[in-house]
């Protein structure tokens, strides 16, 4: 994404007051104390997350968090009980809003329990960044010794996906920019690390699987950098992009497409959730449990107060800023 895109939108959020609303039968109102915030979330407030469709305006972005269940409505199927902490899987708001706002009525059957093993800043990232991971190995099915190539790596998901590929012996390439990040990222289980500042992706890819190239490859960046990941992944292996950090069209060499069969295309989550029908919540649950045995622990950044919306997207965006940004209150 170029750094006009980047810029938060020229209209700022603002603060509003509305009236706590009530539960129906079978929904819960729940009270959001944190919320983390994510590039979808920036592209959300902006007006160009395709996920984010608010019945109408103005409304409340915001597509992750953690609260507390505070009243139940009548019919209760009894599987949430008040006072249980929560998330939502997704937070499927009355109104179609989103979780930057403190009180939320959503359906009970949305709504996953927190272990008390899993802190509310992990909580609070559930959804977006764990589940995403999870859909790219259970998709992708890399097998165990092969190597899985991802862009970005040092960012929350990317950080996860190595977590969850080592559980499963899956080796990874990670590419960042700064080679700041390699030892930082080989620190943390990651088999190997690229640098682009300073070396060649491909010929990277190359030396490191003795000219195999990884079995598939994930893509949040698009732009020119998709060219490089097709050329460095195995004959009829995929990249997924999911991202646009480089920019909004990709780029991709007509013969890895053509003669070596390399299938170069998209996940979003919430299509890949949709399609996988009845095995949804044994995904989710899944993924709880990866947070509650420690497997994936999402990083910590700064926290802002609620009415800083602004000035937390503004921190989300800054390189190097050491953690996930939350808003609180």
């Amino acid at each position: 994404m170029d750094e006009t895109k980047k810029k938060n939108p020229e209209e700022p959020l603002r603060i509003i007051e509305k009236y706590i609303p009530s539960p129906g039968p079978g929904q819960a109102l729940v009270r959001i104390f944190l919320r983390p915030v994510n590039p979808s979330d920036v592209a959300t407030a902006s007006g160009v997350y395709p996920g984010f469709k608010p019945d109408s305006y103005p409304a409340t972005p915001g597509l992750e968090g953690v609260g507390k269940v505070v009243e139940l409505g009548p019919s209760s199927s009894g599987q949430i009980q008040k006072g249980t902490r929560v998330v939502g899987a997704p937070w499927r708001i009355q109104g179609n809003e989103g979780t930057w706002q403190q009180y939320v009525v959503v359906d009970e059957a949305d709504l996953i329990a927190v272990p008390e093993s899993v802190a509310d800043e992990s909580a609070s990232q559930f959804f977006v960044n764990p589940v995403t991971a999870y859909g790219f190995l259970e998709t992708l099915k890399v097998p165990p010794g092969e190597y899985l190539l991802q862009g970005a790596a040092g960012s929350t998901l990317g950080r996860q996906l190595i977590a969850l590929a080592k559980e499963r012996g899956v080796k990874t390439i990670n590419v960042v920019r700064r080679k700041e990040q390699v030892q930082e990222l080989l620190d943390m289980g990651a088999d190997e690390v690229i640098a682009t500042s300073d070396e060649d992706l491909v010929a990277r890819v190359k030396e490191i699987t003795n000219r195999k190239l990884a079995y598939a490859a994930v893509d949040p960046i698009a732009g020119e950098f998709t060219k490089a990941v097709a050329a460095a992944v195995r004959p009829g292996g995929t990249v997924y992009v999911y991202g646009a950090l480089g920019g909004t069209t990709i780029t991709v060499g007509l013969g890895d497409i053509l003669f070596r069969g390399v299938h170069v295309t998209g996940f979003w989550l919430g299509r890949w959730l949709t399609e996988l029908g009845d095995k949804k919540a044994e995904v989710l649950n899944s993924c709880m449990d990866l947070m509650a045995r420690g497997v994936i622990v999402p990083t910590v950044g700064r926290k802002f107060p609620l009415e800083q919306a602004n000035e937390a997207m503004e921190e989300s965006q800054r390189q190097a800023r050491g953690g996930k940004v939350f808003l609180e209150g």
